[in-house]
């Protein structure tokens, strides 16, 4: 009686298994390949249908996943685009780069915390590569967690010091951080390793603005006109910042912003100031170069109402020391009105005359320096945008806001 050979029907067995499988992986390639063919004619649904062909065939194919979740992506499918790069990670978890592309759709879908443990992962991973690193630097500056973005950011400088977003990321984040002194150095020299940079001349634009230095803004505009007109726009857009253009006297009321230091209460309105405990509303008329946000204008909170200690404001009371006569001085006022037609609000405010006056007997009551009363408005306009710290207050001495 013949015998029959076990073992060798087993290895029939698995090599006509190994056949079949290799034949499945064979189809799942020609259906990349024709995928591929759809995705250079920018045909991606086309192409997501011969991927998916390719995962019938090879379910734990790399390429297709990960070309499909690059596809989900760009569609802004993000929860499908997570999906595809989760399945890579888990059929090979020692894949950084898939770790990047999901960390990558987390940041676009806003899912921060995610995203930090996905570049984490990365950076423990392959600490040679700069990429995780230098993303957690982004992550941290989005989520305004400036000390641990910078230390990033200084981790990639010595790894990769000639890349120039590097300083350009700096850049960024020192805007945000308001040092635009810091940025501006850093966005330099992001252009000086890469001349074609337009992310880099427009937050370069905007660190010149916030230090007042209209002209060099006014030079990154001029290289963004002809690089990228919607940067230039934005641009364009900041340098529109609101400011205070003047005091209008002519419109103030109970208030002669020309008077000056020491000035007696009471020659503001002598008809009602000159009794004891005598109180008047008075009220400026300021004068802005955009059209604001009226409920911004119109909240006292967004403004203050201080004395002038500074060179461009001038000097309360010409520095001389305040007397027990200084009158109180609102910190805040005690209502606010916006005319949108002119453009101009009006701060009204209470002045209180002391218990003392007697003029008379040769008392003058309270005093005041109208002219460095400064009025400070930390609002936006109707724009949204914040007013330019280079010309958000103004007093009666100052010829300009500043």
């Amino acid at each position: 009686m013949a015998t029959v050979d076990s073992s060798s029907g087993a290895n029939a067995f698995a090599s006509a298994n190994s056949d079949v499988q290799a034949r499945r992986i064979q189809v799942a390639q020609f259906a990349i390949l024709r995928a591929a063919t759809h995705l250079s004619e920018s045909n991606q649904d086309e192409a997501i249908k011969e991927f998916k062909n390719a995962l019938v065939f090879d379910p734990q194919n790399e390429t297709a996943h990960t070309y499909l979740g690059k596809i989900y992506q760009s569609q802004g499918k993000i929860a499908e685009a997570i999906k595809e790069f989760k399945q890579v990670i888990q059929n090979d978890r020692t894949s950084v780069t898939a770790r990047n592309n999901l960390g990558n759709a987390y940041l676009q879908d806003k899912q921060y915390a995610n995203a930090e443990q996905e570049f984490k992962y990365a950076a423990r991973m392959d600490p040679t590569d700069p990429l995780a690193d230098y993303t957690l630097g982004n992550i941290y500056t989005q989520t305004d967690r400036f000390s641990e973005a910078e230390a990033q950011f200084i981790k990639v400088a010595k790894v990769s010091p000639n890349d120039a977003n590097v300083p350009y990321s700096f850049g960024v984040l020192y805007n945000k951080m308001a040092r635009p002194e810091a940025a501006a150095q850093q966005l330099e020299k992001a252009l000086s390793l890469k001349k074609d940079f337009p992310a880099a001349n427009y937050e370069l634009g905007a660190a010149y603005l916030k230090m007042g230095e209209t002209d060099k803004a006014d030079a990154q505009l001029n290289i963004l006109l002809t690089k990228d007109a919607g940067l230039a726009n934005d641009l364009l857009f900041l340098r529109d910042t609101p400011k205070i253009a003047y005091m209008e006297d002519t419109n103030n009321e109970n208030f002669n912003s020309g008077l000056g230091a020491r000035t007696p209460l009471w020659m503001l309105d002598p008809t009602r100031l000159s009794t004891p405990n005598s109180s008047i509303r008075a009220a400026v008329a300021i004068q802005f170069t955009n059209e604001m946000d009226a409920a911004s204008v119109m909240n006292p909170a967004n403004w203050e109402i201080s004395r002038a200690d500074g060179s461009e404001g001038g000097y309360y009371n010409s520095s001389m020391p305040a007397s027990a006569n200084e009158v109180s001085i609102p910190k805040r006022p005690f209502s606010v009105t916006y005319d949108p037609v002119t453009r101009q609000a009006k701060i009204f405010f209470i002045l209180n005359q002391n218990g003392s006056i007697d003029i008379g007997n040769g008392n003058a009551g309270a005093t005041i320096d109208p002219s460095h009363l400064v009025f400070k408005f930390s609002g936006i306009d109707a724009a949204g945008r914040q007013m330019d710290t280079t010309g958000d207050q103004i007093d009666g001495y100052s010829i300009r806001a500043y």
